[in-house]
């Protein structure tokens, strides 16, 4: 059986190498916009593309000109990950991580509960729902909340990904959220009873 370290490797050596990222980034955001996923959303989070991630960047407009507004993920250890406001105009710093967050006053900083839809970024997904990232848990443990008996309306739990980056399956522990869905430059998958009856709508 493959380990999920090479699962990883091989995911990030794919979606770094994809021809046409641009084109992948605008199928995913035609693809949300059209569902109806945004309707009636008033805060979302978002990340920066990185490390040949699918650029949500589209997205981020199209929730924008809808006057949603946009998080980005903040890592505070050992807390969970918490989520930044920021527009167009905000400025931006490099985390320990090197990955871009914005620059705000830490009061205006919210938790997971108080998003609508959580764009999650992906390394690799299985058909079942189930994703690995990076490896640190950190929106496991910001989405933990969601294993606590009914699984609540909110936050919708998206990940974006590229197809390739699918694999057989992705090995699951008892502190592992699963996705709602997950959208690719090819299709959209629904995992959630409640998400695939707004999708059919």
């Amino acid at each position: 059986m493959v380990s999920l370290s090479r699962l990883r490797t091989e995911a990030r050596e794919a979606r770094r190498s994809f021809s046409d990222p641009e084109g992948a980034a605008r199928a995913v955001c035609n693809a949300v916009t059209s569902l109806g996923w945004l309707d009636g959303v008033g805060r979302v989070s978002a990340t920066v593309a990185d490390d040949g991630e699918i650029d949500p960047a589209p997205l981020v407009t199209a929730c924008r000109l809808r006057d949603i507004e946009v998080y980005f993920p903040v890592m505070r250890d050992p807390a969970p990950i918490q989520f930044a406001p920021a527009g167009p105009d905000t400025s931006f710093v490099l985390n320990r991580f090197g990955i871009p967050e914005p620059d705000v006053d830490l009061q205006l900083l919210v938790s997971a509960r108080e998003l609508d839809v959580v764009f999650a970024p992906v390394v690799v997904f299985d058909a079942a729902g189930h994703r690995a990232g990076r490896g640190q848990g950190y929106y496991d443990r910001a989405l933990s909340f969601l294993l606590n008996g009914p699984r609540p309306a909110k936050p919708l739990v998206v990940g974006l990904a590229y197809e390739c980056q699918l694999v057989d399956g992705v090995p699951s522990h008892p502190g592992d959220v699963t996705m709602d869905a997950v959208v690719t430059e090819e299709r959209v998958r629904v995992f959630s009873k409640a998400l695939s009856r707004r999708a059919r709508r």
